[in-house]
């Protein structure tokens, strides 16, 4: 029971890590008149489930592998620092014991995927449960996003959480793949006026 509460503790989102700050593309996605909607679910596939979870899954082993090519998958400077940030953040919480993210708190660089699953090891959540906790944080992060960019209410992001989060899979091949996020990322680094830092 303690390992469930403090999974929720882990992904719930007023965690305060500043994943607030960052859309994921989603804010571009908006902008530019692209189907927000269909936005999330596509990267939810190609780059949470093929890029994120397999990364965290191979980081409960070896972190040091699973950070190298968690970095090298992120294409563009925002998507990475990001990733780079919110690990920081969480490794800065002192939410666990582990050696990897004591590291990660005194500069070495690492994505947010492997600091999660280093922190469910030293918590001893369960790795399934982990994977789908982190399916959930970064999911609920860009709905989040397009609820406070006014691309859809409250109600119409809890839906598509429900629809998205009911059918994921836990892949373990490791085969990110969206182009059109690293396109959005890279015009939204351009944007003069924007609400989100990517």
């Amino acid at each position: 029971m303690n390992s469930i509460i403090r999974a929720f503790q882990l992904f719930d989102s007023s965690l305060p890590i500043g994943s607030f700050n960052y859309s994921y593309g989603v804010e571009e996605a908006y902008y530019e008149g692209y189907d927000v909607k269909k936005f999330i679910k596509t990267a939810f596939k190609e780059v949470i489930e093929k890029g994120d979870i397999p990364i965290a899954r191979l980081a409960f082993t070896d972190p040091y592998t699973a950070t190298q090519l968690s970095l090298a998958s992120k294409l563009t400077r925002e998507i990475k620092e990001a990733s780079i940030n919110l690990a920081r953040s969480l490794a800065l919480l002192d939410l666990c014991q582990d050696e990897f993210v004591e590291k990660v708190k005194k500069g070495l660089k690492t994505t947010y995927p492997v600091v999660v699953a280093r922190c469910c090891v030293s918590l001893n959540i369960d790795k399934e449960v982990c994977l789908y906790g982190l399916a959930y944080s970064e999911l609920a992060q860009m709905v989040f996003a397009a609820v406070r960019l006014g691309a859809m209410d409250f109600i119409e992001g809890q839906r598509l959480i429900s629809e998205i989060i009911q059918n994921v899979s836990i892949n373990e091949e490791f085969e990110p793949f969206y182009p059109i996020l690293d396109i959005f990322s890279l015009r939204h680094e351009e944007r003069e006026v924007k609400v989100f830092m990517s």
